[in-house]
């Protein structure tokens, strides 16, 4: 398959040094490596023999390609009823949520329906529960669930690499029958996908059970989506009934959502149903990593700082945080979109929270209290220092450098170009004399594969080439006066990508990471 294109998680932090004019920094971070495409492995067959349904039941199990790179490693599984119709797009949809990163790799576990000596589909037995008004009609969604909790999970658990969190799938009467297991047995399943459920059966009344039923469901690690049709749609599945029953009864913990869609179909809306419902299910889940920017540096007590985190503007992924040293919860404050405010470091907690808690990420602060950085001299030179001045070595064997001889000295104002070099590799040592006229806090940041960055003999970021030329940032409180500021670098002279820009912050502007960095370099 081929690589998707690289992906930035949060255009706001993805240091790009625009050349010349305008490169306007802070569009700062994270430069993701390449994703590859994944996706479910091809069906394995199986034959359930079932004791409670009197006969051997076929399922089709898909599992993520991790589990061939990986046998120690466990998966959730998504259970889809009706599979001979709708395994396809869960299956699909999986795949394309694995790809953008929204959703973790799972097993699905496709239940067909079982289709009689007679030819009949038996989907009505399985799942629609006895009525009201029949006391002695057989409960064949009784016997069902009974299969499904008793041999089927069982089984699936057995023979494939679960860990034990499972969601269900369900469509119309599939969609009844996942209401029916929340009224009866809640704990079985942690994630419910109910489309276009078939409430209305039986004149609602499963809505009248659900009602006296909702209070007592876990909250949990647990999550419910149900999906219908606007307009007449919503009523003839009786979900207007059904929303009323959520919305007097849940608990303010229960995570639940009912949406209705304009313009589809009773089947159509599978497809946004099942991507909403999966998005909903696994919302706060992200394999990017989280970070806070600036990522390291020194903050003077009493001058509180804003941080940047990687999921700021990203819209999907929220920081909870607390300022008093205890554990965030949904109720903390939240990122806004426009940074956190940083009173004390020592005090500060920040995490992300998954909808159903499973993929929660504490987001560490390395800020600390300390001193301002001392200027070489009190005083900022007369004469201000317009660029950088660099020095390129010969690279013989990482990270050792042949200092006998220069490949090439010289200064430039932004641009430093290794593209005209014969060698492969190259180190190279660049400095500039910083003028500071007002004291306060400065951001360095440096975007690199092995690169070293001194403010006189003060060591700021180090990048050792293990990060795939992640981007660091630190954060500095200066005092006016002339500083010393030196960058090493080992780098390829082919495919050359080295940034570092330095950010005045200055009071007025609070969200630094959208201002004109005050001194920039691109090498490439």
């Amino acid at each position: 398959m081929d690589d998707e294109p690289n992906r930035f998680t949060s255009t706001r932090f993805a240091l790009r040094a625009q050349r010349y004019i305008g490169f306007c920094v802070f569009s700062l971070l994270l430069s993701l490596s390449l994703r590859a495409r994944a996706e479910l492995l091809p069906a394995r067959n199986n034959i359930v023999k079932s004791t409670v349904l009197r006969e051997e039941r076929a399922i089709a199990v898909y599992l993520p390609e991790e589990a061939a790179k990986n046998p120690a490693q466990r998966f959730e599984a998504v259970y889809v009823l009706d599979g001979d119709w709708n395994a396809t797009i869960v299956t699909n949809i999986v795949n394309f949520m694995r790809q953008v990163a929204m959703m973790p790799p799972v097993i699905v576990v496709s239940v067909p329906n079982y289709i009689d000596a007679q030819g009949n589909n038996t989907r009505e037995r399985d799942f629609i529960p006895r009525a009201s008004s029949a006391a002695v009609q057989p409960d064949g969604a009784a016997a069902f669930l009974k299969f499904i909790r008793t041999e089927l999970v069982p089984y699936v658990d057995r023979n494939y690499p679960t860990n034990g969190t499972n969601l269900i799938h369900g469509h119309s009467f599939g969609g009844l029958f996942l209401m029916y297991v929340l009224a009866n047995d809640p704990q079985l399943f942690d994630g419910y996908l109910a489309l276009d459920p078939a409430l209305g059966w039986d004149n609602g009344s499963m809505n009248t059970v659900l009602s006296g039923k909702i209070a007592g469901w876990p909250t949990t690690g647990k999550a419910i989506f149900i999906a219908g049709r606007s307009g007449a749609g919503f009523k003839e599945m009786a979900l207007d009934q059904t929303e009323r029953a959520l919305r007097s009864n849940a608990k303010p913990a229960l995570h639940w959502r009912l949406i209705s869609y304009d313009d589809e179909s009773h089947d159509s809306l599978k497809l946004k149903g099942t991507y909403d419902g999966l998005k909903y299910a696994y919302g706060g889940y992200t394999q990017d990593p989280l970070e806070i920017h600036p990522t390291d540096g020194v903050m003077i007590k009493g001058r509180p700082f804003r941080v940047v985190t990687t999921v700021t503007t990203n819209g999907r992924l929220h920081i909870n945080y607390t300022t008093d040293g205890s554990e965030p919860t949904e109720t903390s404050r939240q990122d806004d979109g426009t940074g956190i405010m940083v009173g004390d470091p020592r005090q500060m907690r920040l995490e992300l929270l998954s909808l159903r808690g499973q993929f929660n990420q504490a987001v560490p602060l390395h800020l600390k209290f300390g001193q301002a950085f001392l200027p070489g001299t009190s005083e900022p030179s007369q004469t201000m220092d317009t660029g950088w001045h660099y020095t390129i070595y010969r690279s013989v064997a990482q990270p050792k450098v042949d200092e006998t001889a220069a490949l090439a000295t010289g200064t430039v104002p932004q641009e430093l170009s290794l593209s005209s070099f014969s060698v492969p590799r190259v180190a190279g040592h660049v400095y500039r004399r910083l003028d500071v006229l007002e004291e306060g806090y400065f951001v360095f940041v440096v975007k690199a594969d092995e690169a070293q960055l001194h403010l006189g003999v003060a060591n700021l970021i180090t990048a050792k080439g293990d990060r795939g030329r992640r981007t660091q940032s630190y954060l500095a409180p200066l005092r006016r006066g002339s500083y010393a500021l030196s960058l090493d670098f080992v780098e390829s002279t082919k495919d050359a990508q080295l940034h570092l820009a330095v950010i005045q912050c200055k009071d007025g502007l609070p969200i630094w990471w959208d201002q004109q960095p005050w001194l920039s370099l691109d090498i490439h």
